[in-house]
């Protein structure tokens, strides 16, 4: 018998919502967006819901509809009392998390008391849920029914529980999911609307467009029970026109298989935002391809993205003056400085396109992927990305943006291949942009590896890291301008890293750094062509630290200091956009060979502050272009504890060792007795002296191919005959859409 409730109260509720403690009686409750929001919410430990059910009565069972119960557990438990302060008060459900629960199972829950129990009140209270970062202060429940009597039949007697393997892995049944194909726009959107855990859209052959993005919001799958949507054949589905996938507050979502080509939007492009409420997220005129919004467990695997970019204005400077045109818009050119004016003066010279000389230097920031807000654990992966000629990084990581404090965290890009991104610009045209300057003290944990970047004409950074504590590896660089680069943030990673030019072509450099305690090893480097590794020093000195709220230094002789928190918005955005001075940065077991256009391979010191700390260990060298270890004047006078430590590097080839003659009387050239190996890299000869000849203590656990050290070798490469390479550079079969059917 469901017993009838006079009164609910809770300890609070979510500020500026109607998520108010009577919601959970009113019988309204299911998994479409209206029925939850009529719920109750409250964040915190120990937040509760109390039931005064008018007088004394025996209570056997409850039965509970928390919000998101597919994707998320709810810790909660229930007590009883006769006085409303609970004073004293009997435990009738023990603290416990709610059911992990099948797509054929309902919401509304059965929860039988440990014990029947005579009260006239009962108070549910909630210690959160399994949701990662904030959300999982929450408590959130749609719906709560009490009941006295026999609870619901559960059939024969629950068995004994299984051991661990009792049941054997070809026994395991694959999820079953809800299919819907849909066929047009409308379909699409409506199925997106309706989806829950479990639903697997697939998209038949053709183009999808409609009044603006296709709007995935509030929707969650889980591990086993993902939310997909798919191409019935990969690449056959195509997002065109006004619309492209916006992902916001969801979690466990899959979008495989689907082309995006879609334009740069209107002013009306916006109109399936504004009808959900979404108006701040308008990008009427900059439509990316998808754009993730707060959202975690998110996979964006297996896509195509080729965007149509007609009409997105850029500018470049000709005859000392300003120029903006139109991409792909013959004709459309116009002299103009801060924008684009199709009445201004006509300008019929050459744009970047027909003149690599001249350089892109604004337009309408345009970006094929963004990922934006606090989110967690996504992934980028397989899609072939290319090509791009507008202004505008292509991946974007912006976290909560300038006002913020974070970024996504423990996400992976993987396996996608970036191509045919340019032609020049000044800045601005980043493959991957992780973070930005004011976020670059939080940590990301980002994993960006596999990934293969292939003649791009971009900019001086191809990945440009700008946060803290992330691992960039086993990536491939050919033959493309710029290089990797962590221009903000500390504790970052790169390793197994194949970069690789043809010695002549003009800007292919290999890492530039800033920060704290950075590592660069393993990574082999041949043909590179501008200043190789790059720490050259600092506008601002943030200390050695690397803390979230250090004091820093800056501006020479005329030097201020504050307390980076401690300063507004502004200020402190503008301090972390300075170039950072760099502490205690490793550079070890990296292969730099055959290098060209007279550029030198280590290049230190520089700006007003000098790095500190740097170890130079275990590095292999081949050049008979520009010096190898180039310090500045202040480098060289900077105190004894303060400067770069070189041990235990080999270096052959006809360029000088140092400008530095302390560096270069310390460093011996040796015939390295290298090969060409039959995959085409340069390697140790079985007579090569670098053969076990690294010094401690940085030496790396294994090499740039895999095969562990165990007396480690100079240089990235651990000498073996025969023995199995997991890593090796990258090709165009090993990433994108075609390497998932390999």
């Amino acid at each position: 018998m469901k017993l009838a409730v006079s009164g609910v109260t809770a300890s609070s509720y979510q500020p500026n919502t109607n998520y108010v403690p009577e919601k959970v009686v009113d019988g309204i409750w299911g998994e479409d967006t209206d029925s939850q929001q009529s719920r109750w919410s409250a964040s915190g430990q120990g937040e509760w819901l109390q039931f005064d059910l008018g007088q004394p009565q025996k209570v056997t069972y409850a039965n509970i509809a928390f919000l998101n119960s597919r994707e998320r557990l709810s810790s909660f438990e229930i007590t009883a009392s006769d006085t409303p302060d609970f004073e004293t008060g009997t435990v009738v459900l023990g603290r416990q998390s709610s059911r992990q629960l099948q797509p054929e199972e309902s919401i509304l829950q059965t929860y039988v008391f440990d014990q029947p129990v005579k009260a006239r009140y009962l108070r549910l209270t909630g210690y959160g849920n399994s949701a990662s970062g904030s959300s999982g202060n929450w408590n959130s429940i749609m719906e709560v029914e009490l009941y006295a009597g026999n609870p619901p039949e559960t059939g024969e007697p629950a068995p004994p529980p299984s051991d661990a393997g009792s049941v054997k892995e070809g026994e395991v049944k694959p999820p079953e999911f809800n299919h819907i194909k849909v066929r047009t726009a409308k379909e699409l959107q409506s199925a997106l609307d309706e989806a829950v855990s479990g639903t697997w859209i697939e998209l038949q052959h053709g183009s999808y467009e409609q009044n603006g993005p296709f709007v995935i919001k509030e929707k969650h799958g889980t591990a086993a029970y993902p939310i997909r949507v798919t191409a019935a054949k990969s690449g056959k589905a195509v997002i065109t026109g006004n619309s492209y996938m916006h992902i916001e507050n969801s979690s466990y979502i899959e979008v495989t298989g689907l082309q995006f080509r879609n334009g740069i939007g209107d002013e009306t492009g916006d109109q399936t935002l504004v009808e959900r409420g979404l108006e701040n997220r308008s990008l009427t005129g900059v439509h990316p391809g998808v754009q993730l919004q707060s959202s975690s467990h998110i996979s964006i695997v297996g896509n195509t993205f080729a965007l149509d970019e007609t009409g997105q204005p850029y500018r470049f400077k000709a005859d000392k003056r300003s120029v903006w045109c139109l991409v792909n818009i013959k004709g459309s050119c116009r002299y103009g400085e801060n924008s684009y004016d199709p009445s201004g003066e006509v300008y019929s010279g050459s744009t970047p396109y027909e003149d690599d000389k001249l350089l892109t230097d604004n337009g309408t920031n345009r970006h094929y992927i963004r990922v934006e807000g606090t989110s967690s654990h996504n992934r980028i992966a397989y899609n072939d990305i290319g090509p791009k000629k507008g202004f505008g990084a292509v991946v974007i990581y912006d976290g909560e943006g300038h006002s913020g404090q974070s970024i996504s965290q423990y996400d992976v890009i993987e396996y996608n291949h970036f191509h045919d991104i340019g032609p020049r610009v000044s800045n601005g045209l980043e493959a991957i942009r992780l973070g930005l300057s004011s976020l670059s003290l939080s940590s990301g944990y980002v994993t960006i590896q596999h990934n293969l970047f292939d003649g791009l004409n971009g900019e001086d950074e191809i990945i440009s890291v700008k946060s803290s504590d992330n691992i960039i590896r086993y990536n491939t660089v050919r033959n493309s301008y710029g290089g990797i680069v962590s221009r903000h943030g500390n504790r970052n990673r790169f390793y197994g890293n194949f970069i690789l030019g043809d010695g002549k072509t003009a800007g292919l450099s290999g890492f530039r750094i800033y920060g704290n305690d950075h590592q660069i090893f393993n990574n082999y480097m041949e043909g590179l062509t501008d200043k190789i590794i790059r720490l050259d020093g600092g506008t601002h000195d943030g200390g050695p630290e690397g803390g979230t709220n250090p004091t820093v230094r800056w501006g020479g002789e005329n030097e201020q200091t504050a307390v980076l928190n401690s300063l507004p918005e502004e200020e402190r955005t503008e301090l972390l956009r300075g170039h950072w001075r760099q502490y205690n940065v490793q550079i070890y077991h990296n292969t730099i060979v055959n290098v060209g256009n007279n550029t030198p391979v280590f290049t230190l010191g520089g700006r007003t502050y000098q790095p500190v700390g740097t170890k130079i260990y275990n590095n292999l060298i081949f050049s008979h272009a520009g010096t190898m270890f180039t310090e500045t004047e202040a480098m060289m006078k900077a105190p004894a504890q303060e400067r770069p430590e070189y041990k235990g590097n080999k270096v052959e080839g006809i360029a000088p060792i140092s400008n530095n003659s302390v560096v270069g009387g310390a460093i011996r050239k040796e015939d390295l007795r290298l090969v060409r190996g039959n995959d085409g890299l340069i390697r140790l000869s079985e007579y090569s002296p670098a053969i076990d000849a690294a010094i401690s203590p940085l030496l790396a656990l294994d090499d740039m191919g895999g095969q562990m050290r165990y007396a480690p070798d100079v240089g990235a490469d651990e000498y073996s005959s025969g023995k199995s390479i997991t890593n090796r550079p990258l090709t165009t079969i090993d990433v994108g859409p075609r390497a998932l059917m390999k």
